[in-house]
């Protein structure tokens, strides 16, 4: 009698990738004399988007303690799709637009696996951008393709 197993994964492969949750770091510079109508811009920005995207886990505007014209926003998205949709999401593209005239720094770090093709689109932005894949490790964060805490299925 003959049985057959499925392929085992390599060790190096893990469960993350276009449909995991990762974490999206976006450090920006104000200019001094624009910091007042930034500010507004941010806060407009980020109501749209806790307005308009579902795929949006986390999304919050931090200063930093050392520069008060630096910024960072903090993002976690439910999986590559909900970047995609973010970044042509219609309040996005004008504060990205509105951060060119009134900014004079921008660039992001991405925690977490993406598909090469959310890769290529994300970095046609122009914007300084550097991946970090993942390796290993969990999250505890549900998305609807798992439904319990703690668990991520790919």
């Amino acid at each position: 009698m003959s049985t057959t197993t499925a392929p085992k994964k390599p060790e190096h492969e893990t469960p993350f990738g276009a449909d995991s949750p990762f974490i999206l770091i976006a450090r920006c510079h104000v200019k001094e004399e624009c910091l007042d109508e930034y500010m507004k811009a941010a806060e407009i920005a980020d109501k749209a988007v806790m307005a308009t995207e579902d795929g949006m886990l986390h999304h919050t505007f931090d200063q930093d303690p050392d520069d008060p014209l630096m910024f960072t926003w903090s993002e976690v998205y439910k999986n590559d799709a909900a970047l995609l949709f973010h970044l042509t999401n219609p309040p996005l593209v004008k504060f990205v637009e509105q951060h060119g005239e009134m900014g004079d720094k921008f660039e992001i770090e991405v925690y977490g696996t993406l598909s090469v093709e959310t890769k290529e689109a994300f970095s046609a932005s122009g914007i300084p951008i550097k991946y970090f894949d993942t390796k290993f490790g969990y999250s505890r964060i549900k998305t609807r393709k798992s439904k319990m805490w703690g668990v991520l299925c790919p």
